[in-house]
């Protein structure tokens, strides 16, 4: 019995990353054809950016666990204000580096990664924030649901 729950733990998480991948790979390839001039296949370049944009929301991901564990973290009375509260920051800046990557024409970096080029870019990143959260939706739902899952220390970006 034991064995069965661990496949079927290995069996969610596989599913829930395919689901993160394929998420991202189809946002990157809409913001390589609505944002970059430069003529890169939206799906090749979408399936790269979108391995790159799950490796930073892993690195991110790890990053919340340990600060919240060495913090002691301990969940709100609003579970689910409290996972907006820490992920929409964090995902903004991960979708800042995805815009500087995918973005090729030359601008203020740093503007650019803190609020955005321009007016599509922070549309582009805002509609990805809702991308990650959409795909945070059937792992929450594996772990039990909102009042179950807590945001902190869970590996969600």
């Amino acid at each position: 019995m034991r064995d069965k729950v661990r496949v079927d733990g290995l069996l969610q998480f596989v599913v829930y990353v395919a689901i993160k991948y394929l998420a991202y790979s189809g946002w990157c390839g809409l913001g390589v054809s609505w944002l970059d001039r430069t003529g890169r296949s939206p799906i090749r370049s979408g399936l790269g950016f979108g391995l790159v944009r799950l490796l930073i929301g892993t690195v991110a991901g790890v990053a919340i666990f340990l600060i919240g564990g060495v913090s002691h973290w301990s969940a709100w009375q609003d579970v689910l204000l409290q996972y907006l509260a820490v992920y929409v920051p964090v995902r903004w800046f991960e979708w800042g580096i995805m815009e500087l990557l995918i973005v090729r024409e030359r601008r203020n970096p740093l503007k650019a990664l803190l609020i955005g080029a321009d007016r599509r870019t922070r549309v582009w990143r805002l509609g990805g924030i809702v991308v990650s959260h959409l795909a945070d939706i059937p792992l929450i739902l594996m772990g039990g649901g909102v009042q179950e899952m807590l945001p902190i220390g869970r590996f969600l970006c």
